[in-house]
């Protein structure tokens, strides 16, 4: 141990022999010209008094009483640590020391981050003190390093790869990694710091040759992190370069060398974000690494981003592909948000996560509400008619599809049944036109229109359709009367409901071909169905829910991209612009000149990249209602020329089994032309 030549120096050997005080007799009056030489108003003079104490206290502490013999039967404990330029360990029983050791650091150890150089001492203690603790039950070793004990807590593969392999030769050993502040460890402390100078053939050559078969093994200074890496000689040294020009990453790797502080809050700002994985990281060749991934300076990183979307796959598969390797702090938000900014990922994307489900008003009598709709069959066209209380419907032939025809057969059913108070269609020319309003004000019903392309805002009429052309296919296949099948399920009682579709509607049974009591027949009026239909739609928004997320609202002017038409065979979300809010999830957008009324899950938002500067270059239509040049949308094949429809203001969408139906009375018509057209003021009534 040299002697101490300033006042930091002689204050680490005072609290060294403080430490072992209950050893050493009479301490307190030979360490007396130490203690005075370190008072606030001594000025520093060595003299020969203070180094005959030294040379006293180094007897007293060399001699039999401070170390103890080495006992099988007890716990023992190793206390380690290194300073900048060696390392030293003591092995301990009931906190008095069995053995010292202390070494210098070689060259190329001294390059180490400090968390290596601290779990190098534990490597030099367990070698050093191998025939004691080989063996062994538990073992306590003891560190002044706290980020050194997750490390011994995670996987080995966590670890940086010259960790790997000091944890490696650490394998023999059942370690028990514990902290100890730092001013406790003095016996580590000052063993570390009193090594002798290092030399090209001294003392690096003496430790190779007492543990000279676990640095057979583990050759620690040969461990190279690139060699694990599938990157080239040309690419590391280019990211030594960026690495060298990034002031934050600079900061880093002189943090990570001379170690970390223990507080969060005294760590340097630019580096802060590390510090959750502060005992992960390292410096090798000027390249930092986290593990066994190496960290990007920020100059590189847009070109990062571009080679792990180059195959254009999604977020969550790019993050994948590159957190083997690759590592900045919010790495997975930068690459979702770089692939959420993909043009060509946002003209081929997948359909957009169902919302949640938006049901109509409850009906509380019969044919109070009803939805309508065409369908055809056998080359024939049909309009059904489906009562919302009593799932009652009526077909029609129809023999042509035009307006006027459809508006006679709706008369005649609400002749049979009643006005009703409102009236579900999709989009269709039959009803998104002037006839259709003036025949819904005269009979004095309101008529809300759902979005072209979305049928599960008419659901009712479509699962009703889908019903009706089932019956009517089977009796054709069975050669039997298609009328006599539709009475059979009309007079068959609903499942959950104890009342069939004609119950509920007429309140009494219908007469087949079924043996039937006269008392059955008789008129009973069926109670409870609104409490039923409440339960069963709960039900079934229940489980609907369960795979369903409500999208965000999307702004007027906001660029959107709209889903391709089923007839458009290139599949590319089109960019457009969103006009109005028509209804809640029903949007008016403008795309490539043309007007398109279209439902919240066929458009999304355009990439943020796109937002500002196609917009401003104005290659993005504007539309406006009192100005426009496009054409509405003919949105099926057999709607030939549906004007879109602006509601001014939107409002309440009453909704189906998914609704963004908006009631289509007090409109602005734009027409194919981009003329506005109004209905005449009386028709407002």
């Amino acid at each position: 141990m040299p002697t101490p030549t300033d006042a930091k120096a002689v204050q680490r050997f005072v609290g060294f022999i403080t430490y072992l005080s209950k050893f050493l007799p009479h301490l307190s009056e030979v360490c007396e010209p130490l203690r005075k030489l370190l008072s606030k108003d001594v000025t520093w003079h060595w003299l020969p008094k203070h180094e005959a104490a030294v040379q006293e206290i180094k007897k007293l502490v060399t001699t039999t009483p401070v170390l103890r013999y080495y006992d099988v039967s007890k716990p023992v404990a190793i206390q380690s640590d290194s300073s900048q330029h060696g390392l030293g360990c003591c092995l301990m029983q009931g906190g008095q020391p069995i053995a010292f050791a202390s070494r210098a650091l070689t060259s190329a150890e001294q390059n180490y981050a400090q968390i290596e150089k601290e779990c190098l001492s534990i490597v030099f203690a367990c070698q050093r003190f191998h025939h004691y603790l080989y063996g062994r039950d538990q073992i306590i070793a003891e560190t002044d390093h706290k980020p050194l004990i997750s490390i011994f807590s995670k996987s080995l593969l966590c670890a940086p790869k010259r960790l790997q392999s000091m944890l490696l030769a650490l394998q023999h050993y059942n370690l028990k990694v514990v902290y100890k502040p730092g001013p406790e460890m003095f016996l580590s402390d000052a063993l570390s710091r009193a090594t002798t100078a290092d030399t090209n053939s001294g003392s690096g050559e003496a430790w190779h040759s007492v543990c000279a078969l676990q640095q057979e093994q583990f050759d620690l200074e040969h461990v190279n992190q690139a060699d694990y890496l599938n990157v080239t000689d040309q690419r590391l040294t280019q990211i030594r370069q960026h690495t060298e020009k990034d002031e934050n990453l600079q900061a880093l790797k002189s943090t990570v060398l001379t170690g970390w502080p223990n507080l969060k809050e005294d760590t340097n700002l630019a580096v802060r974000e590390y510090w959750p994985y502060r005992e992960e990281l390292s410096v090798q060749n000027g390249v930092l690494y986290k593990g066994q991934r190496v960290i990007i300076p920020k100059s590189m990183r847009p070109e990062m981003l571009r080679r792990i979307h180059a195959s254009h796959i999604g977020g969550e598969a790019c993050y994948r592909q590159a957190r083997d390797t690759l590592y900045w702090p919010s790495m997975q938000s930068e690459i979702k948000d770089f692939v959420s900014k993909c043009t060509v990922c946002n003209e081929y994307a997948i359909e957009q996560q169902k919302e949640t489900m938006m049901s109509h008003e409850l009906p509380t009598r019969p044919w109070q509400i009803i939805s309508i709709d065409l369908f055809q069959h056998n080359g024939k066209d049909f309009l059904l008619l489906v009562d919302h209380y009593s799932d009652f419907w009526e077909i029609e032939l129809l023999p042509d599809l035009t307006a006027e025809t459809t508006i006679k057969r709706c008369k005649a059913q609400f002749a049979r049944y009643g006005q009703p108070d409102r009236v579900i269609t999709d989009n269709g020319p039959q009803f998104a036109c002037f006839q259709f309003r003036r025949f819904a004000a005269a009979w004095e019903f309101e008529h809300c229109t759902s979005s072209p392309r979305h049928p599960k805002a008419n659901g009712k009429a479509e699962a009703a359709v889908k019903l009706a052309k089932n019956l009517i296919k089977k009796a054709l296949r069975d050669g039997t009367d298609a009328w006599k099948a539709i009475l059979q399920w009309r007079n068959t009682p609903t499942e959950t409901m104890d009342s069939s579709p004609a119950q509920r509607l007429m309140s009494r049974r219908l007469k087949t071909a079924l043996p039937v009591a006269n008392a059955l027949l008789e008129p009973s009026v069926v109670t409870g169905v609104v409490e039923k239909l409440r339960q069963r739609k709960q039900i079934a928004k229940l489980t609907y829910d369960r795979s369903a997320k409500d999208l965000p609202e999307l702004s007027v002017g906001e660029a959107i991209r709209m889903k391709p038409p089923p007839g458009d065979h290139t599949g590319i979300w089109k960019l457009g612009s969103c006009v109005q809010k028509v209804a809640p999830r029903s949007y008016l957008v403008g795309v490539d000149g043309s007007l398109y009324r279209r439902n919240r899950v066929d458009l999304r938002p355009a990439e943020s990249s796109m937002q500002n500067s196609d917009l401003k270059s104005g290659t993005l239509a504007t539309f406006s209602q009192s100005e426009g040049n496009g054409k509405a949308e003919q949105h099926k094949e057999k709607e030939q020329s549906s004007p879109a429809i602006v509601t001014t203001p939107p409002v309440h969408d009453s909704g189906a089994d998914v609704s963004d139906a908006t009631p289509a009375q007090h409109t602005t018509v734009i027409s194919r032309f981009g003329r506005v057209s109004r209905p005449p003021n009386r028709l407002n009534l």
